[in-house]
């Protein structure tokens, strides 16, 4: 569930998501308690236990807050916890304390539960007085008009205990529906911004886990440099090489029928070693073309998916809303992961039309392959997506896949270009 596009609807569903929140404050309170308890039983030892079991109880009050906080406000407030190993429950107990993740989240229980409180509160309450004092006319003249005793409105000063009388607080109502209508959406947002502050990880385990998947990338990359090496080393040797191993051969044994006076024989042999020399050039073409393209370097990037969609099995188009340059290895890495996509959607998703749109999204190249396939497709480990996956993280790229069963099926690869080369030589034309 997440918080409506439109701004009135957000503005009517937002009571419900403060009733929510509101309890959750409870919740925050009671939790609150809970561990100023256990704390004080814990130099006992016998509150290790409990101590631990409300500290993951806090979590998981925090962890709900993440995500009503974020679908409000229309973010993603990843958990900052490291991953607890499996030890003794004391030394679980000290791994929790000693996390910082952990006092932050204590942290926005204390205010939660009393801070929180009095902001769903008084939310709640100017909300209640806009639409109590609205509807009490009516009630009293409908629903309570035969009721002995009135609905009594006691201000100390004036008591409006009559339709007529009632009808004298609709200017408050009306104040209160308006205050709430132009500020309560803010003073909710303000809060929730507060809460993003503390249960978001810091910028230093951000930058830890930046730092860990860029390691990963570049093991990945280096993983794949290697096995990419080791592919070019067996292809040369298994082909080309052998081929030029027996093309000398070849030439050989016609130089020696050519010393012992067998000339028709030496050209018959010598015409076998020109083919087999045009065997290996292919072979060596085949291998560079699978290197890099030579049609990247003469036709650009969307150029040679123009190539590649006139020599792929269905109809592909091409739309092209890129119009650069792009640095040649990202070009090379955004070529080959396009590719490996197409070929896999020929292989599984059993589409009878594909579309790739290029274009670019602030400093982000941006490709979207698009089939209208069975759907069903996921980032399997070890499968031809993954390693699309793989090959973009050496650049810091993204890759996601959007695949509902029964399709259609939507490939999103974005790739950081800020170096692209404007106004190129080779601009592709939308096909």
């Amino acid at each position: 569930m997440s918080m409506p596009a439109n701004p009135i609807t957000r503005r009517l569903a937002l009571p419900g998501w403060s009733v929510l929140r509101f309890s959750l404050t409870v919740v925050a309170g009671v939790l609150l308690v809970a561990a100023i308890v256990t704390g004080a039983l814990v130099v006992f030892w016998v509150g290790i236990p409990f101590a631990v079991g409300v500290l993951l109880a806090i979590r998981v009050w925090a962890n709900s807050q993440r995500r009503i906080i974020g679908e409000q406000l229309g973010v993603q407030i990843p958990a900052p916890y490291r991953t607890r190993p499996r030890t003794r429950i004391d030394q679980q107990a000290l791994l929790l304390v000693r996390e910082a993740a952990t006092w932050r989240d204590v942290s926005w229980l204390a205010i939660d539960a009393t801070l929180g409180f009095l902001v769903n509160l008084l939310y709640l309450g100017v909300f209640g007085v806009a639409v109590y004092y609205l509807v009490q006319p009516l009630l009293l003249v409908t629903v309570f008009h035969s009721a002995p005793i009135p609905v009594v409105n006691d201000f100390g000063f004036y008591d409006f205990d009559t339709p007529a009388k009632t009808l004298m607080l609709v200017p408050l109502a009306l104040a209160c529906g308006a205050a709430w209508w132009r500020w309560g959406e803010l003073f909710l947002r303000w809060y929730s911004h507060l809460g993003v502050l503390l249960l978001g990880p810091t910028a230093k385990a951000l930058l830890t886990a930046r730092v860990s998947e860029l390691r990963l990338a570049r093991d990945e990359t280096a993983d794949h440099a290697a096995a990419e090496l080791r592919r070019i080393e067996r292809d040369l040797h298994d082909g080309a090489q052998a081929r030029i191993a027996a093309l000398s051969l070849t030439l050989g044994m016609a130089e020696e029928l050519l010393e012992h006076g067998s000339p028709d024989k030496a050209a018959a042999l010598v015409g076998e070693a020109r083919q087999a020399c045009s065997d290996a050039l292919e072979e060596i073409r085949q291998l560079v073309r699978g290197i890099h393209p030579p049609v990247l370097a003469d036709r650009g990037f969307t150029g040679a998916l123009q190539a590649m969609a006139l020599d792929h099995p269905l109809p592909v188009s091409v739309v092209d809303r890129l119009g650069d340059k792009l640095p040649q290895p990202l070009e090379a890495a955004a070529y080959f992961a396009t590719n490996e996509v197409l070929t896999n959607i020929t292989k599984h998703a059993e589409a009878t039309q594909v579309q790739v749109i290029v274009g670019r999204v602030g400093h982000r190249v941006v490709i979207e392959v698009r089939d209208d396939g069975r759907g069903g497709a996921d980032i399997a480990p070890g499968g031809g997506l993954d390693g699309v996956r793989r090959r973009l993280a050496a650049f810091d790229g993204t890759f996601d896949v959007s695949s509902p069963e029964g399709g259609p099926t939507v490939v999103t690869m974005g790739i950081p270009a800020a170096t692209a080369v404007r106004g190129a030589d080779h601009p592709a034309e939308a096909a």
